[in-house]
This record gives structure tokens, C-alpha cells and sequence, in this order.
């Protein structure tokens, strides 16, 4: 499902919307004409077929509705992650200001170059679903100068302490970064949501309307509907994802308002 990421939202939101005006037009080919002609058309009552269908539309739009609601939360989880990631890296790198300039240069050094990584490398992989092996490297370079240093006095001990705890919490939430790349609506919801828009559209082709035109402009309204819904979900399923995803500006305003010492 990464391949849907590669298109332009607009292009994306288009096809969608394209996909299901045709099912629409189909399924009211395959369904209307049939009726029309059967002698059970004179027995349908609009009415009837029109209670039946508020109850299917009113139970997938809460399915819709709940679903849009659950990925919109998951966006914003995501984007606060990254705030709170930046905001981490931020942390550290005022902990290590307290270093002796022997040992704060190099660690300094390592951390801009880790964040610029994130920025210009991790991020771009992140749109196409790929995790970043490089940044793993990087990050693990500082680990190591930072474990390395050996603490003179109380006072740097303190400080040293500090910059651990800041790294630790670090590694944490780029863990959890990692892990919500991968993550999304689960692939059994995914056919509900389809078989449930093929069938409402199927629904809706069981009214009897005089004009074929005016049945099929009704339907292909339904239809665009369900297309920009469903491009919705999609475009905030994988938040990481895409060109609607979440952006480095915290990352991008930490090396410019906090690593400046460059």
C-alpha cells in the first residue's frame, strides 16, 4: 500500500474519486437495468428501499466517521512524538553545554550532525515507509561518545547524569518514531471499508428513478462522496507517510535556535 504514498495528494484524492464514480456507473448498469425490466420493479416501493438504505448509510457512516476520528488521533500523536523528539535533542544538547570544551565539541558536533541526518535523510525515507539504517549509525556514534566520558568532578557528574537521562529519553521516543512508521489501519478494516462503499453503492442503485441520467448523477454524488472520505483515511492512515505527513519544522527550528554554537 506504500505505492499510493508516491502520488500527489491532488492526483491521489482525484483517482479515488474517479474509481468510484465509475463503480457507481457500474454498479447501477448491472443492477438498475436488470430491475427495470424484471416485473419486480412495479413491486419496489422508494420508500421501503429508502428506510433500509438510511439504516446501511447511517451504520457505515459511523464507520467511516469513528475511522477518520481514529486516524486523525493517530496523526496527531505522531506529530506530537516529533515535537517531543526535537524538543528532546534540545534537552540534550543544553546538558552537554556543561562538558569541558574537550569533550562538548565532539558530542555537540555529533548531535547537530545526527539531527541534520534525521532532517535530510530519515525523513524523505520515512515518506516512502522505509526506516532509516544510517540513522541508526549516527545515533549510536553518540552513544558512544557520550558513554565514553568518564566524569571529573561532582559537578560534571551531575551534569553527566543529566545528559544519560536526556539520551536515554531520546532513544525511547526514537523507538517509538520507528515504530509508528509501520504502523496503520489494519488490513481487515481496509475490506469492510471497500465492501461497505461497494455495497452502499449497490444500495443506492435499487431506487426506482424514471431518468437513467438522473439516477446515475445521484449516484456519482454519493460516489464522490465516498471517494474524498475514504481519500481522507488514507491520506492520515500513516502519518509518516506521503506528502501529507508530519514535517521537520521542530527539527529544523532546534538546529536553528539551539545548535547555533556551528
Amino acid at each position: 500500500m506504500v505505492w499510493l504514498y508516491n502520488f500527489p495528494s491532488w492526483l491521489l484524492a482525484l483517482t479515488l474519486v474517479l474509481v468510484f464514480i465509475a463503480l457507481s456507473w457500474l454498479s447501477l448498469l448491472l443492477v438498475r437495468r436488470p430491475l427495470q425490466r424484471s416485473s419486480t420493479a412495479a413491486l419496489i416501493d422508494n420508500g421501503t428501499v429508502g428506510w433500509f438504505f438510511s439504516g446501511v448509510s447511517l451504520l457505515y457512516g459511523l464507520l467511516l466517521g469513528l475511522l477518520t476520528v481514529a486516524t486523525w488521533q493517530n496523526y496527531t500523536q505522531a506529530s506530537g512524538l516529533a515535537s517531543r523528539e526535537a524538543a528532546q535533542l534540545s534537552v540534550l544538547y543544553r546538558n552537554l553545554s556543561g562538558y569541558a570544551p574537550v569533550q562538548r565539541k565532539p558530542l555537540h558536533a555529533q548531535l547537530r550532525r545526527y539531527t541534520q541526518h534525521i532532517v535530510q535523510r530519515s525523513w524523505p525515507n520515512q515518506r516512502l515507509g522505509i526506516i532509516d539504517d544510517e540513522e541508526s549509525t549516527e545515533f549510536l556514534r553518540l552513544q558512544t561518545l557520550l558513554l565514553g566520558y568518564g566524569p571529573d568532578t561532582t559537578a560534571h557528574e551531575l551534569i553527566h547524569q543529566q545528559a544519560l537521562q536526556a539520551f536515554n529519553n531520546l532513544a525511547e521516543l526514537r523507538r517509538l518514531r520507528a515504530e509508528a512508521i509501520g504502523g496503520g489501519v489494519p488490513a481487515v478494516i481496509w475490506w469492510v471499508v471497500l465492501l461497505g462503499a461497494l455495497l452502499t453503492l449497490i444500495f443506492a442503485g435499487l431506487f426506482v428513478v424514471p431518468s437513467f441520467w438522473f439516477h446515475g448523477l445521484l449516484n456519482s454524488l454519493l460516489a464522490i462522496m465516498l471517494g474524498l472520505l475514504i481519500f481522507l483515511i488514507v491520506s492520515l492512515d500513516h502519518p509518516y507517510w506521503g506528502e501529507v505527513s508530519v514535517s521537520t519544522n521542530a527539527y529544523e527550528l532546534v538546529l536553528k535556535k539551539v545548535m547555533i554554537d556551528f
